[in-house]
């Protein structure tokens, strides 16, 4: 039998989302509700994913890509900057394509960063300004998608596997990631990633938050339309792994995006597989490359008790019924609860060195600022 391993991830997709991704829902055999994020932010989420390792620094470190584990022929195709050669992404591919920026407009990307942060003075008024320079360029022919469709990326990945019988593929997809811009909505696109920033910089009325969420929503079922394409294409025994890299806020407690705060609704993610190892109750992103080999790899297991996340020197505890953070523990519905035994593994985990102005700069580039 050939071999053929495929890893899914996706962008700020909320794990009660899910069920407005039917075609998705449909093509994997087995889901994990209680499967948690290494890290809020893109940056600390992806050296667990691909490497097996929680984030030192935000770079994967040379030498644990799962990709060099393959004796086949490996594709990797990404959408965000962050997941790209100068952060090491591409060790173990043999194809590999993703966007990456020159070294002047990352010194200015870094400079912009430490004067912005989400809801600030300055960033009201990057947003007014952008929205003009949006508007702008609408009138001389319309503005693009934020990022690169995931229908161009599934089209690729299908080319370059077609010519061979054995393979691994990572596809990451930046749908629904802010700012929140579907093809299908009734208002420009333009309008679109205006009324997301408005509403983010917590300047929205609450029409305009609901509308933001229906924004949101319709992301999700775009991607899962485009999504159904590669699951009719791939060979049905194909093993595959779907997850998303975070979670994301629509409003709750007045947080949107992925702000970084330890929250359920950032560390739960959704997780399916198909073909693949059972696991245990909890799973982590370090169990991922375990589950793509099916066996150990790094700090990744079959049958997990706790996943921890870290963000800047935050860091939280998740067992099958809790979470637990240096502020307390809690329900997954967000009632106080007690926990000793879940409070000492956290007081034992050592957190990563992933800095929040990492995280803040990968949001300010992802809304347009930088």
């Amino acid at each position: 039998m050939d071999d053929r391993t495929l890893l899914v991830t996706v962008d700020s997709l909320r794990a009660d989302h899910l069920e407005h991704m039917p075609a998705t829902r449909s093509f994997l055999d087995k889901f994990h509700d209680r499967a948690f994020a290494a890290c809020t932010a893109t940056l600390g989420s992806f050296p667990s994913i691909i490497g097996g390792e929680y984030a030192t620094d935000g770079a994967l470190t040379a030498g644990t890509s799962v990709a060099n584990e393959f004796q086949c022929h490996t594709v990797g195709i990404t959408t965000n900057h962050l997941l790209s050669p100068p952060y090491g992404y591409d060790e173990g591919f043999d194809a590999f394509t993703s966007p990456h920026n020159d070294e002047t407009t990352s010194v200015l990307k870094e400079t912009l960063a430490k004067r912005f942060t989400i809801g600030s003075r300055p960033y009201r008024l990057a947003n007014r300004l952008w929205g003009e320079i949006q508007n702008v360029r609408e009138s001389l022919g319309g503005v693009e998608k934020s990022f690169r469709p995931a229908d161009s990326v599934v089209s690729e990945f299908l080319d370059s596997v077609e010519p061979h019988d054995e393979w691994f593929g990572w596809l990451h997809l930046m749908e629904p990631h802010y700012p929140y811009d579907p093809d299908g909505m009734s208002l420009s696109r333009a309008k679109a990633q205006q009324l997301t920033r408005t509403v983010i910089s917590g300047d929205g009325t609450d029409e305009e938050e609901e509308r933001v969420r229906e924004l949101y929503r319709q992301e999700v079922e775009e991607l899962d339309e485009r999504l159904a394409t590669l699951w009719e294409s791939i060979p049905d025994d194909t093993r595959v792994v779907f997850c998303a890299d975070h979670g994301e806020m629509l409003g709750e407690d007045g947080l949107w995006g992925h702000p970084g705060e330890p929250r359920s609704e950032l560390l739960r993610i959704p997780f399916g597989t198909r073909n693949a190892p059972s696991v245990g109750e909890v799973v982590s992103h370090v169990d991922i490359p375990t589950i793509l080999l099916g066996r150990e790899h790094g700090a990744g297991t079959f049958d997990r008790a706790t996943a921890f996340a870290t963000y800047a020197d935050m860091k939280a505890a998740m067992n099958a019924e809790h979470i637990a953070t240096t502020d307390g523990v809690w329900t997954f519905d967000g009632d106080t609860a007690e926990d000793p035994d879940l409070t000492r593994e956290l007081e034992r985990f050592e957190s990563s060195g992933v800095m929040k102005e990492d995280a803040i700069r990968d949001d300010l580039e992802a809304l347009g600022y930088v």
